[in-house]
């Protein structure tokens, strides 16, 4: 019969840490999609040779040098987000919308005017949302290949049950205790499904994601003759992401004799703060054209994850129907985002049209995962091998007819994933457009961007395709609404 094996003790830290903290983690906290004010936003991003806007904070903090009186600036957002999945020719949908802080700032002016030709020294302070994390899921369909409780079983593979406990607490010890596999005797030390190979069931999985990832700039910059302007900031970041997955298996057409479903959940909260410095030039060759780059440091993270899973299993036989919950696990680590370099290219067209472009790179394959008592080897190797350099490219532009200003822009982010991996393909593209309306005192902008990204998803993954879920193909598109308003002092 079988029974809960409970053990005392500290089981040792591999086993804590082996519910998360992996690639995943750290390719969700180094891809970034930063937000801004609804001038940048309405460009697509791209500003980083103009200056004179609080968003260079973030991506080049020469910019800020360009200001030539002080600002405060405040920027909500609005956004929508929906996703689309088509898992074994069946078509699901589930969004999510939100309301928040997308930018906020303050840029100081203190000329100098000095014989050496240092014009000014301006200061600033920005909060600048680089991810929102906010978005449902819901994958709907019949599986006639298999289910997870095969995925269980394979993890069970060469352990006693007595040891599942132990060793794998938040997964296969679940599905044992609630009769969902059960030992392929006479092997005590292989497993098999409850299914045992009979499939056609329903599955479903609800995915929620909340949270968002921000960052506080510190910069100073200096204006030389109107030619040269140059900057440095330090960053600090911050992350709150939640998420939750539930996923149920109904035998709806009575395949397996005695089995009626169950229902699978995972949880996981992650908070933290991490910690950069960025440096920036531009360079004015001419008054209508200016070039620029900056180098930004990894950020380096200090973070924090409680997670727990659960199990709820029912039987025509009452007396099989469980509902168990893991131990609740939390772990300290350390992760370590790649560097990014920049580059951009300003022209400011008879002091009535903006047009500029914005490259960024960065190498994702160079992030890495830390902890105090583990050395993290195979999800690093994984980083290694599933990640590459990506190369981002943003386009803005800008007419002014008076005190009014229209605005479009683009961008693409490239793909993180090397040529051979499933996602290799998948990418994300930017579209947007906005309207400004300014004084000598005063301004107020609005801008609206679509942001569409597809990837291929599994709900459960393991060694072989018997244990692996069949593709789910998701399909995002997030529009965005930010509005600023802004003084001049």
């Amino acid at each position: 019969m079988k029974r809960i094996i409970i053990l005392l003790g500290i089981f040792a830290s591999f086993i804590t840490i082996a519910h998360s903290q992996n690639e995943v983690d750290a390719l969700r906290y180094s891809f970034l999609n930063p937000g801004g004010t609804a001038r940048v936003t309405a460009m697509g991003g791209s500003f980083g040779a103009l200056g004179a806007d609080p968003s260079v904070l973030y991506f080049n903090p020469a910019g800020m040098g360009v200001y030539k009186s002080s600002d405060l600036s405040f920027s909500t957002g609005f956004v929508i987000t929906n996703n689309y999945a088509n898992f074994l020719n069946k078509e699901s949908s589930d969004f999510d919308f939100n309301f928040n802080i997308n930018n906020l700032s303050y840029i100081g002016t203190i000329p100098i005017n000095n014989n050496n030709g240092l014009t000014s020294i301006n200061i600033g302070f920005s909060y600048n949302r680089l991810n929102n994390f906010n978005e449902n899921i819901l994958i709907d369909g019949n599986n006639t290949y298999n289910s997870m409780t095969d995925w269980f079983a394979a993890r069970a593979e060469g352990m006693h049950y007595s040891s599942l406990y132990g060793n794998d607490n938040f997964y296969s010890n679940l599905a044992w205790e609630s009769y969902l596999i059960d030992q392929n005797l006479p092997d005590t030390m292989s497993y098999i499904s409850t299914y045992d190979g009979r499939y056609g069931q329903n599955q479903k999985q609800f995915i929620t994601r909340k949270g968002n990832q921000g960052e506080y700039n510190f910069a100073m910059s200096a204006n030389i003759m109107q030619k040269v302007f140059v900057g440095a900031s330090m960053g600090i970041q911050s992350i709150r992401f939640e998420e939750s997955k539930t996923l149920q298996e109904n035998d709806e057409d009575d395949i397996i004799a005695d089995f009626n479903s169950f229902s699978f959940k995972e949880f996981l909260e992650t908070k933290g703060s991490g910690i950069n410095f960025k440096l920036g030039v531009l360079f004015a060759p001419v008054s209508w054209v200016r070039i620029g780059g900056s180098v930004h440091t990894p950020t380096f993270y200090d973070l924090h994850d409680n997670y727990y899973t659960s199990i709820s299993s029912s039987f025509q036989d009452p007396n099989k129907s469980h509902e168990i919950d893991s131990y609740y696990g939390d772990y300290d680590y350390e992760l370590t985002s790649p560097f990014r370099a920049n580059g951009s290219l300003g022209f400011i067209i008879a002091k009535q049209a903006l047009v500029n472009i914005d490259y960024e790179y960065v190498d994702y394959s160079l992030a890495r995962l830390r902890g105090a008592d583990y050395g993290f080897f195979d999800e690093n190797d994984n980083i290694r091998s599933e990640y590459k350099p990506s190369h981002n490219v943003k386009l803005g532009l800008e007419y002014r007819f008076g005190p009014l200003a229209f605005r479009a822009g683009g961008a693409y982010y490239d793909s993180p994933y090397t040529s051979d991996h499933i996602n290799s393909k998948s990418y994300n593209m930017v579209y947007s457009g906005g309207l400004g309306l300014r004084s000598d005192y005063m301004y107020f902008d609005v801008s609206y961007s679509y942001i569409s990204g597809n990837n291929l998803y599994f709900m459960y993954e393991g060694s072989n395709a018997t244990n692996t879920s069949p593709a789910t193909e998701i399909e995002m598109g997030r529009s965005r609404i930010v509005t600023t308003l802004g003084f001049k002092f």
